[in-house]
């Protein structure tokens, strides 16, 4: 007996034995491995084979059909995240999945504050400072600033930038039927930024270093460059992968989302971005109120010292005529 379904991923039919329903297959049209059905009421399936819930609720994922605990989700999440995302996900449960995944979030805005704070700003200047300055807009003060309203404009554009790309996914899933609870998109967005967190507390490390020979600081420029070219391949491969494994449109779909996508945020972004950098430049600027100068013997009333000034009175004290 054979049944037949759809591809997740390109929509292709397939034709398969009813024995491998609940088995894992690749689809002939593009490749991608997905779960086959479970196979109606009453019928057998191949033996060892599990329905998709009793995989869920044992902890079952993979092609080898391997059990997996939470930490065993998690590092096939984290080691394999272009294809075996949806079952690790499946796997760890809900309140792994939602920890796990606010906690890798909010490390997005935390390593780049204190890349910041260290001296360099990674998404405004390192990765996107082209972009901005193409728009007119040069983002908040220089990276190391002193200034409250600097480091507050860049935590804020962090986050505005992380809340843009939760708010994206969440958009895609909507329009595709809400096939993944929302806890599953915080998650995949939080592996999407996890390597720019990566990149952040490397530049993190690379403030306490301080090379002196030539030779150091090009290998460091070149390695410099190499993670940076990483984090961004990863970025859209990682993004790509969310739109397509997990949220479930075809790749040919996601070719195009991709690209959709990003447009939508680095709009936004740079016109939030613009609005941070006016809040920091207001923030830094002196105070118009009313100054109070007060004069001191040998200071002019802009408090500079001139020496020149106190030569009369020097002079009175040596002929003793002071009044």
């Amino acid at each position: 007996m054979h049944l037949k379904c759809k591809c997740p991923h390109c929509g292709t039919k397939i034709r398969y034995q009813v024995e491998l329903s609940s088995g894992f297959a690749h689809c002939p049209g593009c490749k991608t491995q997905f779960q086959l059905p479970d196979a109606p009421p009453g019928v057998p399936r191949m033996a060892g084979q599990a329905s998709v819930e009793q995989r869920s609720r044992s902890g079952v994922a993979g092609p080898a059909g391997a059990r997996l605990g939470r930490r065993g989700a998690l590092n096939l999440a984290f080691t394999d995240p272009m294809n075996s995302q949806p079952a690790a996900m499946k796997a760890m449960g809900k309140e792994t999945m939602l920890t796990w995944g606010f906690l890798m979030w909010m490390a997005f805005p935390i390593a780049g504050w204190l890349a910041f704070w260290r001296g360099t700003n990674v998404l405004s200047a390192h990765l996107f400072g082209g972009i901005l300055k193409a728009a007119g807009n040069s983002g908040p003060g220089a990276p190391g600033s002193g200034k409250v309203a600097d480091h507050i404009a860049v935590a804020a554009e962090l986050v505005v930038f992380s809340l843009l790309l939760l708010g994206v996914l969440v958009t895609l899933n909507i329009l595709h039927g809400r096939r993944v609870i929302v806890r599953g998109i915080l998650f995949t967005t939080a592996l999407v930024l996890l390597p720019f967190v990566g990149l952040s507390l490397y530049f993190v490390g690379l403030s306490f270093l301080s090379p002196q020979s030539p030779e150091a600081v090009e290998a460091l420029g070149h390695l410099t460059m190499f993670l940076t070219l990483l984090s961004l391949s990863s970025f859209f491969l990682l993004l790509f992968t969310s739109v397509t494994r997990v949220i479930g449109f075809s790749r040919k779909a996601g070719f195009w989302l991709v690209p959709g996508a990003l447009m939508v945020i680095f709009v936004l972004f740079t016109w939030i971005t613009k609005l941070t950098g006016d809040f920091s430049k207001a923030g830094g600027k002196k105070r118009t109120g009313v100054s109070l100068k007060t004069e001191f013997p040998g200071y002019d009333t802009e408090g500079v010292h001139h020496p020149d000034f106190m030569k009369p009175r020097k002079q009175l004290q040596a002929g003793r005529l002071i009044l």
